[in-house]
C-alpha cells in the first residue's frame, strides 16, 4: 500500500475523501489539502511539500489534483522537480474509489495508468446513453 494525497481548490479534496470513505471505509495514509480564497500560496506550497516528503519516506506516493493549471496543480508540479511520485489531475470520486480499492494489490504506476481509464469512463452523457438504449430496444 502506498500513500495518497488529494489536493484541490477549497473543500473538494476533503469532501471527495469523506464520500469515498462512505463507500470504501476508513482509509489510512491519505491526506487532503485545499487552497481557499485568501490563503497564502507559499504556505500552501510548504504544507504540500512537507506532506509529500513525509509520504515518500514510507514508500511510493500518488497525488491527485482537481484541475490542470490551477494553483494546487502548479504547486504539485513544482514539487515534481524535487520529488519522484505519480501525479494525476482531473480527480473525481470514481477515481478516488478506484485508488482506495486497488492500492493494496496494484503498484503506484499500475494504478496511475488504471485511473486514466476510470476517469474517462466515469464521464457519461446520460441522454446519449438512454437514446442508444432506446434505439436498441426498437
Amino acid at each position: 500500500m502506498f500513500d495518497i494525497i488529494l489536493i484541490s481548490h477549497g473543500p473538494l479534496s476533503k469532501a471527495i475523501l469523506e464520500s469515498a470513505q462512505l463507500i470504501c471505509g476508513e482509509q489510512e495514509n491519505v491526506k487532503t489539502f485545499g487552497l481557499y480564497l485568501g490563503d497564502s500560496v507559499d504556505t500552501f506550497r510548504n504544507q504540500v511539500r512537507a506532506a509529500i516528503e513525509e509520504s515518500l519516506s514510507r514508500g511510493d506516493l500518488l497525488v491527485l489534483t482537481d484541475i490542470q493549471s490551477g494553483s494546487p496543480f502548479n504547486v504539485t508540479c513544482a514539487a515534481m522537480g524535487d520529488y519522484k511520485f505519480r501525479h494525476i489531475t482531473g480527480m473525481n470520486l470514481p477515481m478516488v474509489i478506484e485508488a482506495f480499492t486497488s492500492r493494496d494489490y496494484m503498484s503506484c504506476d499500475e494504478l496511475a495508468n488504471s485511473l486514466m481509464a476510470v476517469g474517462a469512463m466515469s464521464v457519461v452523457n446520460v441522454n446519449k446513453l438512454l437514446d442508444d438504449y432506446l434505439d436498441i430496444e426498437d
